[in-house]
């Protein structure tokens, strides 16, 4: 296990070992697939779920949250040489000038095909988007990240949906950037956190207390660095705005 959240784990768990006096408490890793991910945390299976994901309401009738750890948000990737008026729409670049615009709009998109993952809100949020640009066609569904980027290096779809800074992380490691652009618009912003299990506010308490330390100081912001480059705006504002004193 390796990145930015699984590095907050690592965080979380040393402070745990020193608050408690736990030199030998072991550290153990449960890779769990996304359709799992909320039931192995209900379940005891997990203590803390190392993978952020959006808190709603939804999730909270089963998991607990952490304070966020990070501006997620929902982003595209395409190939480097896709066409300009997709490019133009997937930015936001066209200007809508009414009903003529519209149509022209849908006109485009009809030529293209999109994937998203299967389960996710991305994929919610993706097929919410083209009902209402009054498109017919639903995205492709793909079972995880590197078969929906695998779709579009090939040539298979035009563009997948997903988490922006899983897309930058996969395009850096897994594509080496040659082929890809991962756009910088972000379709939807949202806070994700570390799931934790319910009614145990003591433990989500020392979650949150190391996070906060970090947050408070430059060492979650040399954290964030390392893994994502220069906090965005949004991401600064977060590191005020969400730790405890």
């Amino acid at each position: 296990p390796e990145g930015y959240s699984i590095a907050l784990c690592r965080q979380v768990a040393a402070h745990i070992q020193q608050q408690l006096g736990l030199p030998d408490l072991q550290l153990r890793f449960v890779a769990v697939t996304i359709g799992q991910m909320l039931s192995a945390v209900e379940q005891g299976q997990v203590d803390i779920l190392c993978s952020p994901v959006d808190e709603t309401l939804k999730r909270r009738e089963r998991v607990s949250f952490s304070l966020p750890i990070m501006i997620s948000g929902l982003g595209v990737i395409v190939k480097s040489d896709a066409p300009a008026d997709l490019l133009g729409a997937l930015r936001g670049e066209a200007q809508d000038s009414g009903p003529l615009w519209r149509g022209n709009l849908m006109r485009q998109f009809e030529r293209y095909t999109f994937a998203a993952l299967a389960g996710t809100h991305s994929a919610e949020r993706v097929q919410q988007r083209l009902r209402a640009l009054g498109l017919k066609s639903t995205p492709v569904l793909v079972e995880n990240v590197a078969d929906g980027i695998k779709l579009v290096a090939n040539g298979l779809v035009d563009a997948f949906f997903d988490d922006r800074l899983v897309l930058l992380n996969q395009q850096a490691s897994v594509w080496n950037g040659e082929k890809l652009l991962v756009l910088d618009r972000l379709f939807i912003e949202t806070p994700a956190a570390l799931a934790v299990a319910r009614g145990d506010e003591d433990f989500r308490l020392l979650v949150d207390t190391r996070l906060s330390q970090l947050f408070h100081g430059a060492e979650g912001e040399a954290l964030y660095r390392l893994y994502f480059g220069e906090p965005s705006a949004q991401t600064r504002q977060m590191f005020m705005l969400y730790p405890r004193p």
